[in-house]
């Protein structure tokens, strides 16, 4: 019988492997190396927590302190063992709705006190300056209205001067209005948008450096036989002045007006037709200043917002009646008194006594007779320029003075877009500013006989 071949029942391949040709896997020979990442992994994690878990040294409450790493408020509070005051709930109006509803601390990092939130989120690190205090009134949820504010007209400034002007144009204003969700109640909240009064300044014009500066001036023109006669005899000196113009004469001699600018001397309002503006409705008062403004567009091709009341009459109300029309309103310092007819050498004295350098004159080129001024005129000019002063208009005047704002001084200002001109006075009653706007010492200036 043929011999079998007991190799092909063999459970072992060839050089002692496996059948089927695998490799036996020595797990004893590979056990060190798991132990020992392994170990390594422990020793990592047990260093992290370690590390997270250490304590720091801080300052609480001015004392050294040391406590673990990371520790929110409330964990500090407890490791120092402190016990903070809660603060109360209260309504919009800050009135005490439930003791103890408040805020549980106050905390202060650094001398800088940390708002709920950040205290909350805040994690103590070392060297922290901590200061843990009772806490402060939370206030009750409520609901929110925006409001408009509308701006209101106040005075400032000297107790008198030469001009008034408006030295902040006014703008509306925005704040929150909360209702009390448990209350009730209702308060004004937080301002969302500034709002800007009307600021209508008194001042006596200063020229900056000491400057020897003065200006002339004539009312009531244009006058068509006077207000020419006045051109030439500035042409001789080579000096000019301030013409405040009626509207209503300016419709009658347009020419005439052009001719004061050609000159170089320059034209403001004295309203349409000489009427006492503190008498007038707003309605009124704003039309002698529009018809006004506008003819002296029209004749001489001047933009101006500057003017002299008549009578030197022009108070608070008038300036809340004015709708933002007028920027600057001139006065004077010496009265001729011109319009008595006292005599040429009675004007003269008039025009110079106590002329300072900022020093308006008033005289008038219209509204009667007027030979005595043209007389009196050489003798003003020749004087005051012996002692060293130089004639200029009134806007270069107020440009000489650099604490009146150049739009103002500019003599020409209009009120900003976006602004709203007031309809309330701030305060109540008439103040000693208010009686200042309204006359300049020693006459009327009405140059009405």
């Amino acid at each position: 019988m043929p011999r079998l071949a007991t190799s092909a029942f063999s459970t072992h391949g060839r050089g002692g492997m496996p059948a089927g040709g695998g490799r036996r896997v020595d797990f004893a020979g590979a056990r060190p190396a798991i132990i020992g990442i392994a170990c390594i992994a422990i020793c990592a994690i047990v260093g992290i927590l370690l590390w997270s878990n250490r304590k720091v040294d801080i300052k609480l409450n001015g004392e050294d302190f040391s406590v673990r790493v990371n520790s929110t408020c409330e964990q500090v509070i407890s490791a120092a063992e402190l016990s903070p005051k809660a603060g109360n709930l209260v309504s919009v109006s800050g009135k005490d709705l439930e003791d103890g509803a408040g805020y549980a601390f106050t905390a202060t990092l650094g001398g800088n006190e940390l708002s709920p939130e950040d205290a909350e989120a805040y994690r103590v690190a070392a060297g922290d300056e901590l200061e843990i205090a009772d806490g402060g009134d939370r206030m009750e949820d409520y609901d929110v209205q925006v409001v408009q504010e509308s701006p209101q007209l106040e005075m400032g400034g000297d107790a008198w001067g030469n001009i008034t002007y408006v030295s902040q144009w006014p703008k509306p204003g925005s704040y929150e209005m909360r209702t009390g969700k448990r209350s009730g109640e209702t308060a004004r909240g937080d301002t969302l948008e500034e709002t800007q009064n009307a600021i209508i300044t008194v001042h006596q014009i200063t020229p900056d450096d000491g400057r020897k500066l003065v200006a002339l001036t004539f009312d009531d023109g244009p006058a068509e036989k006077y207000t020419e006669t006045y051109l030439d005899i500035l042409d001789k000196y080579n000096i000019h002045a301030t013409f405040y113009n009626l509207g209503q004469n300016i419709e009658e001699y347009p020419d005439i007006a052009k001719k004061v600018v050609d000159q170089g001397s320059e034209i403001q309002s004295h309203t349409y037709q000489h009427a006492q503006l503190t008498t007038l409705d707003a309605s009124a008062l704003q039309n002698e200043f529009s018809k006004t403004f506008q003819g002296i567009k029209d004749s001489a091709g001047i933009d101006t917002t500057a003017f002299r009341p008549p009578y030197g009459a022009f108070n608070e109300n008038s300036w809340l009646k004015s709708g933002g029309l007028a920027s600057v309103s001139v006065l004077w310092n010496q009265d001729s008194l011109d319009w008595k007819r006292p005599g040429a050498d009675a004007i003269v004295q008039n025009s110079l006594k106590g002329v300072t350098s900022g020093s308006i004159i008033l005289m008038h080129d219209g509204g009667g007779n007027r030979d005595q001024d043209v007389e009196a005129l050489p003798t003003i000019i020749e004087t005051l320029q012996g002692e060293g002063y130089e004639f200029v208009t009134v806007t270069e005047l107020m440009k000489s003075d650099s604490s009146i704002p150049e739009d103002i001084a500019s003599g020409n200002a209009t009120m900003p877009e976006g602004c709203v001109w007031p309809t309330e006075i701030k305060g109540a009653g008439t103040d000693a500013k208010t009686a200042a706007t309204t006359a300049a010492a020693g006459g009327d200036g009405s140059g009405k006989d």
